[in-house]
C-alpha cells in the first residue's frame, strides 16, 4: 500500500532517543513502503538532572513543532505522523501537548512513567540516575518530572491515534512501568512484544507502520 498520493501527501517525523540506537530499519521499512521521513537532531541534555529536564524537553519540542510547521508549510494538506523512540517517546509526547495536529503518534519503548521509573526501578540506568542526585531533598523532587510522564502529558494531546509498543525483554521496562502501561491502554492501542529495548523486530517493525499506514489513509 502506498501511503502518499497526490491528493494526501504524508511525512513521518522521527524522534531519536538518548541513546546509540539508530533508525536504520525505520528507516529502510520506510523506503520499503515509499514513505518518506524527516529524523531530528536533537540537542543532547546537560544541567541538573531534575530542574533543567524539563527545559530540555521544552527545546525538543520546539524542534519537532518547527518541524511540523515545515512540513505545513510546504504542504498544508500534508498528513503527518510521528514516531518517538525510547527517552524521544516521552519527548515526544510532551510536544504533542502544544496542540499541533497529527494524524498518528508511535511511541516506541519509551517508558510511560518516567519519574516513577527513576524513583523506584531497579534498572542500571535509574540507580544511575538516583546516585547523580547530591541530596535525599533532590530524590524527593523526583516527583516534580510527573508533567514529563507520558501517562500525564498525553492528557493535553489534541485527540489523536496513538501506539505504544513495549518489549517483554527490555530492561527499561519493569514492574514500575504496569500501572502507567493499563492506564494508557484504556485510551490508546499497547501492544506487548517479544523484542528488547531497540524494539526492531520484523513484528514491531510491520505493526507500528502499518499502525501509521492505518491512521493516515483513514484520515
Amino acid at each position: 500500500m502506498r501511503i502518499m498520493t497526490r491528493n494526501n501527501p504524508c511525512q513521518v517525523i522521527l524522534i531519536p532517543g538518548a541513546d546509540s540506537l539508530t533508525f536504520e530499519e525505520d528507516q529502510a521499512e520506510a523506503v520499503r513502503r515509499d514513505i518518506p521521513v524527516r529524523e531530528l537532531t536533537l540537542p543532547p541534555f546537560s544541567g541538573h538532572p531534575i530542574d533543567d529536564r524539563q527545559a530540555h524537553f521544552n527545546a525538543v519540542a520546539d524542534i519537532v513543532a518547527q518541524a511540523v510547521d515545515d512540513i505545513r508549510n510546504a504542504e498544508p494538506d500534508a498528513r503527518i505522523a510521528a514516531i518517538g523512540r525510547n527517552n524521544g517517546g516521552g519527548q515526544l509526547a510532551w510536544a504533542a501537548t502544544r496542540g499541533f495536529t497529527l494524524n498518528a503518534i508511535v511511541l516506541v519503548g519509551a517508558i510511560p512513567e518516567i519519574s516513577r521509573y527513576r524513583r523506584e526501578s531497579s534498572a542500571p540506568s535509574a540507580r544511575k540516575f538516583r546516585a547523580s542526585l547530591k541530596s535525599e531533598v533532590a530524590y524527593t523532587r523526583i516527583d516534580g518530572m510527573r508533567p514529563l510522564d507520558i501517562v500525564a502529558s498525553s492528557e493535553q494531546w489534541l485527540k489523536t491515534p496513538c501506539l505504544l509498543q513495549f518489549g517483554r525483554s527490555d530492561p527499561h521496562i519493569d514492574e514500575t512501568a504496569s500501572e502507567a502501561a493499563e492506564a494508557l491502554a484504556k485510551r490508546f492501542r499497547v501492544e506487548w512484544l517479544d523484542d528488547d529495548h531497540a524494539m526492531v523486530s520484523p513484528t514491531a517493525l510491520a505493526q507500528r507502520w502499518g499502525f501509521i499506514e492505518l491512521m493516515v489513509n483513514s484520515a
